[in-house]
């Protein structure tokens, strides 16, 4: 089956992104919720993270391309606001920390794995040329069929999203949950990337990054359970 995307004058990428971290913050904010957590401090860790996830991924993008008139939402960018937001929130308050830092990790993939629904109508990137059962073809690239890797990647992040939200409504262990959560989306990541058209290399410097930010994520897990141990 053959997806066609034609060249259009205005392709709803802002919107659909913004829409998917407003998904993911709801989300977020409920699981939150569910857990006992202050209505004010739900209030205060949504618009901490939200800004966060904005600055974050808009000097990633700047830092990758080189060129500030190149702004734009990119993935690792917005993981890492969300983990800055969300833990500096966790520490500030105090309230149910552990529920408050999993909710948002947890939700990370399923905001990512919305937001490529923008990528895919946009055609700002695109997979390996591949003619296999579903393929995407742009208008804009020519008469070249290319490997579903945006519709990949929303499908892959919203199932390690179900995994995530399940584990985390059954288990006691919470933090546990969000590390598995970081290092499912870390690997599905750098994984999909040899899926695109644009990867270079063994491994290239996005890779790399990706997992610097989940390391960094799950040793302050770590350091988040030891706080709560001690308190």
């Amino acid at each position: 089956m053959n997806i066609y995307i034609p060249e259009l004058e205005y392709t709803f990428y802002g919107p659909i992104v913004f829409l998917s971290i407003i998904t993911g913050m709801f989300i977020a904010c409920f699981m939150m919720k569910k857990s006992g957590v202050k209505n004010e401090t739900i209030l205060l860790t949504a618009i901490l993270t939200f800004v966060s996830i904005i600055v974050c991924s808009a000097v990633t993008s700047i830092v990758l391309s080189g060129d500030i008139r190149k702004v734009g939402f990119v993935g690792a960018g917005g993981a890492l606001g969300l983990l800055i937001g969300a833990s500096a929130s966790a520490l500030i308050h105090r309230d149910h920390l552990k529920e408050s830092l999993s909710a948002w990790i947890i939700v990370s993939p399923l905001m990512y794995g919305l937001s490529k629904i923008g990528c895919h109508i946009a055609g700002c990137c695109n997979g390996i040329p591949y003619n296999g059962v579903i393929n995407i073809t742009y208008a804009s690239k020519g008469n070249i069929s290319y490997f579903p890797i945006q519709l990949t990647e929303t499908v892959v992040f919203i199932v390690i999203f179900i995994i995530g939200i399940i584990l985390f409504f059954k288990s006691d262990k919470k933090l546990t949950v969000a590390s598995i959560t970081l290092l499912l989306s870390a690997a599905a990541k750098t994984g999909l990337e040899y899926l695109r058209e644009s990867h270079i290399g063994i491994i290239s410097n996005y890779q790399i990054l990706v997992w610097i930010i989940a390391a960094a994520g799950v040793i302050f897990i770590r350091f988040t359970g030891r706080i709560i141990n001690e308190e």
